[in-house]
Order: structure tokens, then C-alpha cells, then sequence
């Protein structure tokens, strides 16, 4: 009996071991798992796809693997349907506002949180104005995307915004208009009522002189906008104006 029992210990041990052997011989060849993306449009559902076929791991491991892979995307689901093999990958893209460019070249898209990023082309469909972010400190970016509606909006200032560039940390920002104004903007504060007061003294200037204006605000906690005539006024030797 006992030369009997030590055989059925070694049979069980041995047993044992095989079969952790052949657990650990399986992962490659059973853990990855099938994922379709969804819930994107083309071209980025098929880019997203090509990232999740390529990784030979769970759900979970392509869904992060995604998230690394793009910085446009803010955040994955993973969903798996009862009786389905297959798992369901959904990309959550982040919500750009602008068009980012970095000393005059395209560097990615403003996010809404502030935040600049790349993204595969045809993404994004964004027209309108771009801003240059340069040197631009987070907390700056942040204030720009909160108020990056009123100052894009059409008819917010007297020409339309091409161009927002930041200067310094001094001199805040410059927002370049499509007739050729240039405007130092400032801080990122008063906005409202700074394109308020810009409009009213461009009017009153070009009624009085043609020709572009350099406008700065930079002062206008003081209640000063003043303006210089560059172009043709400045060419037929007309004073600035202070408001």
C-alpha cells in the first residue's frame, strides 16, 4: 500500500508539471484575440485596425496599444458581446479647434483642453485661422482654446483672423488679419471687449484714412487701442491715432 500510494504521488506530480508545461507553451498561440474598430470613420478606422491587427495580445492590449499609437486619441473602449469572440474597439478622438503650426510650420491641432497634437492626415477637417503656438507655455494654451471661439468666430474683428502667434510672455499675442492688420493682442483676457473696441477704432480711422493699421492692445487695461497706418497711409505720411 504505501509503495502503491508513492507511485500515485509521483504519477500526480508528474502529471502536474506537464500540464503547466503545456499552459505556458499556449500563450502565444491562444492569447490574441480578435478586435474590430468602430465607431471612427475613415481613413482613421483603417489605420486604427491595422495597429490592433498587428498587436498579438488581448483586447485590452490593443485597445492601449492604439492610445500609444495616436495621440489624437483621448481615451479606447473595449466592449465584448455575450456569445461573440471577437471584441469591439472604440477610439474616443480628442476635439481640435485649431490648426497648430510651430515657427510658421504645421505642428498638429489645438485641442480644446489646450493640449497640441498630431493626427494622420484627413482626421481633422479644419479650415479657418491657425494659430502659432511657439514658445507658447501650457497655461497659455489652455486661456487660447477657452476663448479661441470668440476670437475665430466671423466678423469678430475687422478683417478676417488669419494668423494668432505668441510673442512673449511680455507682449502676449499677435493676431494677423487678411487685409494686412496686424494687431498685438496681449494677454488673453478682455476679449469681448477688446475686439469690441478694435472694431470701433478701425472704423473711425479708415474713415478718415485709407489704407492697413497696426493696432495694439497691449495696454488696454489703461483704456488705450492705439493705432499706427502702415501701407498706403503710412506711405502718404498720416499720424497714428490713439483711442
Amino acid at each position: 500500500m504505501g509503495l502503491l500510494g508513492v507511485v500515485a504521488v509521483a504519477a500526480a506530480r508528474h502529471a502536474a508539471e506537464a500540464f503547466t508545461r503545456a499552459r505556458r507553451a499556449l500563450p502565444l498561440a491562444s492569447s490574441a484575440e480578435s478586435a474590430l474598430v468602430a465607431g471612427v470613420a475613415e481613413p482613421f478606422r483603417g489605420l486604427a485596425q491595422s495597429v490592433v491587427d498587428s498587436v498579438p495580445g488581448s483586447a485590452g492590449e490593443k485597445a492601449s496599444a492604439l492610445r500609444e499609437r495616436f495621440s489624437c486619441v483621448s481615451d479606447v473602449s473595449v466592449r465584448r458581446s455575450w456569445g461573440e469572440s471577437r471584441a469591439t474597439i472604440t477610439p474616443v478622438l480628442r476635439r481640435a479647434v485649431a490648426l497648430a503650426l510651430s515657427h510658421g510650420k504645421a505642428a498638429g491641432y489645438l485641442g480644446e483642453d489646450g493640449s497640441v497634437f498630431g493626427a494622420p492626415s484627413g482626421v481633422f477637417a479644419l479650415s479657418g485661422p491657425a494659430v502659432d503656438v511657439a514658445g507658447a507655455p501650457d497655461s497659455e494654451l489652455k486661456i487660447l482654446a477657452r476663448e479661441w471661439a470668440s476670437l475665430a468666430a466671423p466678423g469678430a474683428f475687422p478683417a478676417t483672423l488669419s494668423l494668432l502667434a505668441y510673442r512673449s510672455a511680455e507682449d502676449g499675442w499677435e493676431a494677423r488679419l487678411s487685409d494686412g492688420t496686424t494687431v498685438l493682442w496681449g494677454r488673453l483676457e478682455w476679449t469681448r471687449e477688446k475686439l469690441s473696441r478694435l472694431s470701433a477704432a478701425m472704423s473711425d480711422a479708415r474713415a478718415r484714412e485709407a489704407g492697413s493699421f497696426a493696432a495694439d492692445l497691449r495696454y488696454f487695461e489703461d483704456g488705450k487701442v492705439l493705432l499706427k497706418p502702415v501701407g498706403q497711409a503710412m506711405a502718404a505720411g498720416v499720424r497714428g491715432s490713439l483711442r
